[in-house]
């Protein structure tokens, strides 16, 4: 039941990760589920690392729809957007 309230305060969200990019925008590395459970973080969502569910790593700038399984017969859906990191 709890699990059913948290996929309601999930639907919609979005998080914003900046990275470095490289040619091509293509990212340095990948958004690893970590980044986005500590982004997850920072809005207010306790989120486990091991819940994320991506299809495949996300090496792009550009919005990603990730899974979080908050049950096992419950899971949310919310987007990644991935921004290039402001060059200091």
């Amino acid at each position: 039941e709890a699990a059913k309230v948290q996929v309601a305060h999930l639907q919609g969200v979005s998080v914003t990760i900046a990275q470095r990019v490289g040619e091509e925008d293509r990212l340095y590395g990948s958004v690893t589920v970590a980044m986005i459970a500590e982004a997850m973080a920072d809005k207010g969502f306790e989120v486990d690392k091991k819940q994320l569910e991506l299809a495949e790593p996300i090496k792009t700038l550009g919005e990603h729809a990730v899974s979080v399984k908050l049950h096992p017969e419950v899971s949310a859906v919310f987007m990644v957007n991935v921004i290039q990191a402001q060059e200091e």
